[in-house]
């Protein structure tokens, strides 16, 4: 960051006390960075938002350390490919938060696995949360209407056995009530006349 002369949008944050995220396991987000030596085949989510000249950017990846099974490579996968589906999908003007979240929950229920409801995407610019939310799951209302000029997160977080997740003692770390392994990815997208693009493009 200071490379690049951003600033982390993190840190300090309702009093969050470092600049990214780091999730390891059965943790699903707001992880605080520690000591802890990264093992073969841990699932690891790491989460970065920065700000620059008063605009903010937000993403995520989970990755494996080393090789790891089958199971992990499914559950990343799944999930990642819910993210580019949604954003290949995104009609301005018509898709509704409501049609984000169903087909986010769509896609990754088919597959067995399970959206985290408490947690998903939101708006962003001059604020790093701003209106709309963003679910992981059909929402009972349509919610807003995404339309051009709009800047948001699309945040998928999924989870192997099921959906319920609890707070750590340290009041920010999100894990697994059962000890279920779970994935997180997230793109800051631009709503444009033609549908959404990828500003937070980490694939290159």
């Amino acid at each position: 960051m200071k490379e690049q002369e951003v600033q982390s949008s993190s840190l300090g944050y309702k009093d969050f006390p470092a600049s990214i995220c780091v999730a390891i396991n059965h943790e699903l987000t707001h992880g605080i960075p520690d000591e802890r030596i990264f093992q073969e085949g841990d699932l690891v989510s790491i989460d970065v938002a920065c700000h620059y000249q008063g605009y903010h950017a937000d993403a995520a990846l989970t990755t494996i350390v080393g090789t790891g099974d089958e199971t992990k490579k499914n559950l990343l996968n799944t999930t990642k490919n819910s993210l580019y589906y949604v954003i290949q999908n995104i009609q301005p003007g018509l898709t509704t938060t409501q049609d984000i979240g169903a087909m986010i929950e769509k896609y990754i229920r088919t597959r067995g696995y399970y959206p985290i409801k408490e947690y998903g995407g939101h708006g962003i610019g001059e604020k790093l949360h701003q209106e709309p939310f963003i679910p992981n799951y059909k929402t009972p209302s349509k919610g807003e209407i995404i339309k051009e000029g709009m800047f948001i997160c699309i945040e998928p977080l999924v989870q192997i056995g099921d959906a319920k997740v609890e707070v750590a003692a340290n009041k920010w770390t999100v894990f697994s009530k059962n000890g279920h392994l779970n994935a997180h990815f997230e793109h800051t997208v631009y709503i444009g006349p033609a549908g959404a693009e990828i500003i937070t493009n980490y694939e290159e």
